[in-house]
């Protein structure tokens, strides 16, 4: 049965605007790292400094499966208002940059809060908000809707930064505060305008069943196809964070380009990627036939950035083939959570299969930036060749697994009739 376009929509938004702001405070030092560093008080303490980062990184690798199960357990509606609004206030408790201690404590509380109760529910949340023909458009567009959203709350960042710029306790202060009263509202909203979810058949009545679910989960092919999927996306995504040091090093990319490209070319690329992958999509009512063509494209642009001599006669086509690897993997995010609703994983699990894969997908998040900068420092030259050389085997796993995907989506679509009858 279709369910009401104007609760959809709504929903549907409310999502966005959840998914996109619940990760900008853990992540903050990713774009503010020396005036965040200031404003916490650990400059010269970068060992420290980034532990925050990884204590989060590790405790959420513990947490995606639990956070699986709770998702299949509880209503989602509830998980992600507790989860927004509790985010928020842990940002304002950071805002008052307490003691190292109490900053540890925070981020640990913010794997809590953004992965336990958060990161497998929102993405149920639009399993179940769309109907079986629509997953691939819906999770499409929510990934280039998030650009623009992202493109909104970077804006509003830097406009503030840019305010107190001489004073990065204040500047950052007021960035993480309004971050946060965002989030607050957010939450507020979804509890307020968001459905109640029909959560009879979608969550497991008992601790048993829920049990059972996370058993049925770890049984079903899409469970390890999603993983490769995910690994894929997270590879080859931390992989583009190095494009701009290699175009500026080695291809003579004028510095003030490079911070320009840096800004915009993940923004604009995914709101392409994505929006071509939901039109995709929704035009082939299939999200693995994108994500193959994606991947054949992914690979022919990594292997052209592994055999073309960095030089600065080759910088224009070095950009635009990093631009095309770009938009590639925005496909891939942006539609391979949709394969598990088209193979025809039951609503119940759905949260369990999302847990399991995150778990085994996201895993280059707690090594792979570590391993780069290692490369790197080694041999800058085939540091960045290694680094190419991996986002391209990430790729031809992620090709791989779509293809696998594809193969469990028809045979799930050739027994349906049957199943009905």
């Amino acid at each position: 049965m279709k369910k009401p376009q104007g609760k959809k929509f709504l929903t549907f938004i409310l999502m966005v605007l959840a998914m996109n702001t619940i990760y900008v405070l853990p992540y903050l030092m990713y774009t503010y790292y020396t005036p965040l560093q200031e404003a916490m008080g650990l400059v010269g303490r970068d060992a420290d400094y980034g532990r925050l980062l990884n204590v989060y990184g590790i405790a959420n690798v513990i947490l995606y499966l639990p956070g699986g199960w709770i998702a299949d357990k509880f209503d989602p509606k509830k998980l992600l208002v507790f989860s927004m609004v509790s985010t928020g206030v842990l940002g304002l408790w950071e805002s008052m940059w307490p003691s190292y201690t109490m900053l540890m404590i925070i981020h640990v509380l913010w794997a809590f809060t953004t992965v336990l109760t958060f990161w497998s529910s929102s993405v149920k949340c639009i399993n179940m908000l769309a109907d079986s023909d629509e997953q691939g458009g819906m999770f499409g567009s929510l990934e280039a809707l998030r650009g623009v959203s992202g493109l909104i709350v970077t804006t509003i960042c830097v406009s503030l930064f840019n305010i107190f710029s001489s004073d990065s306790v204040k500047a950052m202060g007021s960035i993480v505060r309004v971050v946060s009263v965002i989030m607050i509202v957010v939450g507020v909203a979804l509890a307020l305008l968001m459905p109640k979810s029909n959560t009879q058949e979608a969550t497991n009545a008992t601790l048993l069943d829920s049990i059972k679910a996370m058993g049925v989960a770890f049984k079903r092919p899409i469970t390890y196809v999603l993983s490769g999927l995910i690994f894929c996306g997270s590879m080859t995504l931390a992989s583009a964070a190095y494009y701009a040091p290699y175009l500026q090093d080695y291809c003579g990319m004028p510095t003030e380009i490079a911070v320009t490209f840096t800004n915009y070319r993940g923004i604009i690329c995914q709101l392409i990627g994505a929006s071509l992958s939901a039109l995709l999509a929704t035009k082939l009512k299939n999200s693995s036939k994108p994500m193959i063509g994606a991947g054949i494209i992914g690979i022919v642009c990594f292997l052209g950035m592994i055999l073309i001599p960095a030089s600065a006669a080759v910088l224009w086509p070095v950009m635009i083939i990093t631009v095309v690897a770009s938009m590639a993997v925005y496909v891939f995010r942006g539609l391979y959570y949709a394969t598990v609703d088209e193979c025809g994983t039951p609503k119940n699990v759905v949260g369990s299969v999302i847990g399991i894969a995150s778990l085994i997908g996201f895993l280059p998040d707690t090594f792979y930036t570590s391993l780069c900068g290692s490369w790197l420092e080694a041999d800058p030259v085939g540091g960045y060749r290694n680094i190419f050389m991996a986002a391209c085997a990430a790729m031809v796993l992620g090709l791989v697994c779509a293809f696998l995907a594809e193969r469990l989506i028809r045979k799930h679509r050739s027994s349906a009739p049957a199943s009905a009858e």
